[in-house]
């Protein structure tokens, strides 16, 4: 990976990009004090479609990491420092065609975050829980390198899709990864109480049915009610993130600037 005079000024535009955002109101983390979803993630998308997957991964981890070290930090913000830089990989792959580090590398990192969930101590009490990060999967494996295509396209309306399955696709794995480190850090920074007095407050005591039976660890029932929260904002993001990309990106494109 070379990383030349005009990636160096793209790495600091974006990491100067991730701090100012960074200081928005974020999505709270259940049952951690202090600690939220970083609004920056909405850049995933451009940074991985205009540096490609593993300078915009090295962008992203950098403006995050600088974001994380302006108070007020957590160590649970640390441990979630890689969730926003494997998202942008996944989005730059998806817009690269040829080599390892194209849509084969995006359905890669999907598939490993999916079997992850899957033998984490929820993964089978919730075994839907996974249904867009499934699809993401779905669209990659489906259409492989006509995503790029479409990225790489004049059309707008083609430009417009695979940028938006692009951005989908870095959302789902940002989550899953997210959804992982949470769980590993349970007892550690994630105090279940916490999680389920936060829960009572927001109106969710009434939720019962549906609710695994055998639970040892809580996690289930945390993620049972939590599924169509995150159904709805991940969707949101997706949208916002999408918006944001096609604007950018497809300005650029019309200004001569190539990626």
């Amino acid at each position: 990976m070379r990383i030349g005079a005009r990636n160096i000024a793209l790495i600091a535009i974006f990491s100067a990009l991730q701090l100012v955002i960074s200081r928005l109101p974020g999505i709270p983390v259940y049952g951690v004090s202090g600690a939220k979803i970083e609004p920056q993630l909405i850049l995933m998308p451009v940074m991985g479609i205009i540096l490609g997957p593993w300078i915009g991964g090295l962008a992203a981890f950098i403006g995050n990491f600088i974001a994380w070290l302006i108070p007020s930090t957590t160590l649970f913000g640390m441990l979630m420092l890689p969730t926003v830089p494997i998202g942008t990989i996944v989005c730059g792959a998806l817009s690269r065609e040829g080599g390892k580090s194209d849509w084969k590398l995006a359905s890669v990192i999907l598939t490993l975050l999916n079997i992850l969930w899957y033998i984490s101590p929820p993964g089978l009490l919730v075994p839907y829980y996974p249904l867009l990060h499934l699809l993401a999967l779905a669209f990659i494996l489906l259409l492989r390198d006509k995503i790029q295509s479409y990225i790489r396209s004049d059309v707008k309306r083609k430009f417009a899709i695979g940028a938006t399955i692009a951005s989908f696709s870095g959302m789902m794995a940002n989550h899953m990864t997210g959804n992982l480190i949470y769980i590993a850090s349970v007892n550690y920074f994630v105090q279940l109480r916490g999680v389920k007095d936060a829960l009572v407050k927001l109106g969710f005591s009434w939720l019962t049915s549906g609710l695994p039976k055998i639970d040892p660890t809580g996690l289930g029932a945390i993620f049972t009610i939590l599924f169509p929260v995150s159904v709805i904002e991940r969707i949101a993001l997706t949208i916002i993130s999408a918006l944001i990309c096609i604007g950018v990106t497809y300005t650029l494109k019309r200004s001569g600037f190539r990626f």
